[in-house]
């Protein structure tokens, strides 16, 4: 039987390629729910996990062994309740209870990533990335059935929330392998 909200705990991974809404649409979720919201990035950026910086791509380097250690050490010390652990890099931990994978189509998030001032190059590898799926791959490697995937291509951060609800509480399953953008990469 799986976890919902109304359990003691319940540790929720939101993760996707940079641009899927994660951020935005934890945000939304950690205020409906009313419970505590991590964000992965600024734990590395805080606790500099990381052990440099990819000068090509302007990458910091996560050092993912210390970035899951400290996420355990974070868990472990939480007084009771659920959590929400938001980021691209959140889906390698391995000590969730849930993760939902946000996907959106390539058109909608190079549109995104073009908002925020990447590069080219760097649209152009994220994009990639969500056509190959990559994060949804690694998710499901890690924890199976407890993988849902969300399309949010064309609903807005509110509509996702709610979607993500339903997830949590039980009430709606999305599973791996109904969303799939690689086609779009081959146009």
């Amino acid at each position: 039987m799986s976890k919902t909200m109304t359990d003691e705990t319940m540790i929720v991974l939101v993760t996707g390629t940079p641009g899927t809404g994660k951020s935005t649409v934890s945000e939304i979720l950690k205020n409906k729910l009313k419970i505590p919201l991590l964000g992965v990035n600024e734990l590395v950026v805080k606790e500099h996990l990381y052990t440099g910086v990819d000068e090509d791509r302007g990458y910091k380097v996560v050092d993912l062994d210390a970035m899951c250690l400290k996420l355990n050490e974070v868990i472990e010390n939480l007084e009771g309740g659920s959590l929400i652990v938001e980021g691209h890099l959140s889906h390698y931990f391995e000590g969730a209870d849930l993760v939902i994978v946000l996907r959106a189509r390539l058109d909608v998030l190079k549109k995104r990533l073009k908002t925020r001032g990447w590069s080219d190059s760097k649209i152009q590898e994220n994009a990639e990335a969500e056509a190959l799926d990559i994060c949804t791959f690694e998710a499901n490697e890690i924890y199976g059935d407890r993988v849902n995937e969300v399309d949010t291509s064309d609903l807005r951060p509110e509509e996702v929330s709610d979607i993500l609800v339903d997830i949590i509480s039980g009430k709606k399953h999305f599973p791996v392998g109904n969303v799939d953008f690689l086609e779009d990469m081959l146009l």
